[in-house]
């Protein structure tokens, strides 16, 4: 594992890192807070997740072209490195006001901001990951990501899982925890900045 990570591009470490702490917690949480909602929402609660997982696919199918469209026309990695860090920001943000909906539309604003946060990161979170990734690294690179990506999952899963069960409070405070992890992702995305020889700069 050792000689395999000492190949690997920082940038590409860095992204694997943002991910973790972005799309980690949000694994978990998004199969959780239909649970939560319920509990907030009343009877029509599934009705609700229902169509605000539709306002959220749609925000997204709706940004991604023009975001890419965007980012394609970008020459420094600098701007879309900026537009990843405002987008892993948005995907956090709704989280940390999850305990406060009261409301649907609430609910459905949140999917919305959520939305155009997923379609910030992930066009330009896929485009600086190809343009770093090792020639010839292809597979091992992508594998390790997912990997990594899969095992802190799997822990997160059982701690959040855990801690969510304890009461109500504990809930509220791990879907403001996950909200606040997810924008911490930022971080990783702006020691990008830091790589002198990364590809994704030319």
């Amino acid at each position: 594992m050792k000689k395999l990570t000492a190949k690997i591009n920082k940038v590409v470490i860095l992204l694997t890192l943002s991910d973790v702490f972005s799309w980690g917690p949000l694994i978990i949480i998004s199969s959780l807070s239909g649970i939560y909602l319920a509990q907030k929402l009343g009877s029509n609660a599934v009705e609700f997740v229902g169509i605000g997982t539709g306002i959220y696919y749609i925000t997204r199918a709706l940004f991604q072209i023009p975001v890419g469209i965007l980012t394609d026309k970008l020459k420094k990695d600098k701007d879309e490195i900026a537009i990843l860090i405002i987008g892993t920001l948005l995907m956090g943000f709704p989280y940390i006001l999850y305990p406060s909906i009261t409301q649907a539309y609430q609910y459905y604003i949140l999917q919305f901001i959520f939305g155009l946060g997923v379609s910030l990161n992930v066009v330009n979170w896929r485009k600086l990951f190809a343009l770093n990734v090792g020639k010839g690294m292809e597979g091992r690179e992508y594998a390790l990501y997912d990997t990594i990506l899969s095992v802190s999952t799997a822990i997160l899963s059982i701690v959040i899982g855990l801690i969510a069960n304890i009461g109500d409070t504990h809930f509220k405070i791990v879907l403001i925890g996950s909200g606040i992890t997810m924008m911490l992702a930022s971080i990783w995305v702006l020691l990008i900045t830091t790589v002198d020889g990364r590809k994704s700069r030319k």
